[in-house]
């Protein structure tokens, strides 16, 4: 199936939620630490180096982060490319040929998001009870790698809700209503409350449609080849036409304490309910 009209949202409005957290809410660190080597079964013909914490930052309008990171090992500083050595992004890690020496001492600086970002078809309950995160948080925890692939907090899991067409003008056009629905967790309240008033003023914003084959991460979340001087989110949301979505409401909410003590892990939880619209031609 070709991508289409939903496919194209979600990926304009997470890479906008991303960049609109980051940039709005400076919601990054930088950090500088040891990596750990561990072995991936899904990619046996890599060495795999892992840092303490996923979903490393990789838009170039953020311009106080590092998003080239800068990766040492035994002899010095190692380039991107040598000995095969790609950065995954979302996983927090660097990979190397299968014959890179596993007892390498690796180090490295890049920048870290206050929130990691995902896209998501659980229902808020089901996230909400589930309860099954690592842990992104930046206090008190050992720090060794993060198992590759599984969600880490703290987050934000977006979602795609209801979607309406409305007559709007003669010719066949529509005004697409769509409903996205992010849970926000954090590990306190003072950055539930951070994200929450963020997004809360996002109301009346509009951002750019970005293709579905234009998400930035490839193969192993390491930058595609499309994108050969780096993605910037700007620069790639304003190239497909000038076509707009527009955020028409903004509705935040959070958990009380008492239903938040039923949780089994103990993170603050908030509610962010988009209320997304586009005039298109969908049946031309």
């Amino acid at each position: 199936m070709k991508p289409l009209y939903q496919h194209q949202l979600l990926t304009s409005f997470y890479l906008w939620f991303e960049h609109f957290l980051l940039e709005k809410g400076e919601a990054y660190k930088n950090y500088s630490t040891d990596f750990y080597h561990y072995s991936d079964d899904r990619i046996p013909d890599k060495t795999v180096f892992g840092s303490p914490y996923k979903q490393w930052v990789y838009d170039k309008s953020i311009s106080s982060a590092q998003i080239n990171p800068i990766i040492s090992g035994d002899s010095g500083l190692i380039s991107e490319g040598t000995s095969g050595m790609i950065f995954d992004f979302d996983n927090g890690r660097v990979l190397f040929d299968s014959d890179f020496s596993t007892g390498t001492n690796i180090s490295g600086s890049y920048t870290v998001k206050d929130f990691n970002v995902y896209i998501s078809n659980q229902t808020e309950e089901s996230l909400i009870t589930a309860g099954k995160y690592k842990t992104n948080s930046r206090y008190g925890r050992t720090l060794t790698y993060v198992p590759p692939y599984d969600q880490a907090t703290p987050a934000a899991f977006l979602s795609l809700g209801s979607t309406t067409n409305v007559p709007f003008a003669f010719g066949g056009t529509d005004n697409t209503i769509t409903d996205i629905n992010a849970v926000v967790f954090a590990e306190d309240i003072y950055q539930l409350d951070g994200a929450l008033s963020i997004f809360a003023d996002s109301m009346d914003v509009l951002f750019g449609n970005i293709p579905f084959t234009g998400a930035p991460l490839g193969e192993f979340n390491n930058i595609k080849s499309a994108y050969p001087t780096g993605y910037d989110y700007y620069n790639t949301a304003s190239t497909n036409n000038g076509e707009k979505y527009i955020i028409d409401r903004v509705t935040v909410s959070k958990m009380s304490d008492t239903a938040a003590k039923t949780m089994p892990v103990d993170l603050f939880v908030g509610f962010i309910d988009f209320e997304i619209h586009k005039y298109r031609s969908p049946r031309s």
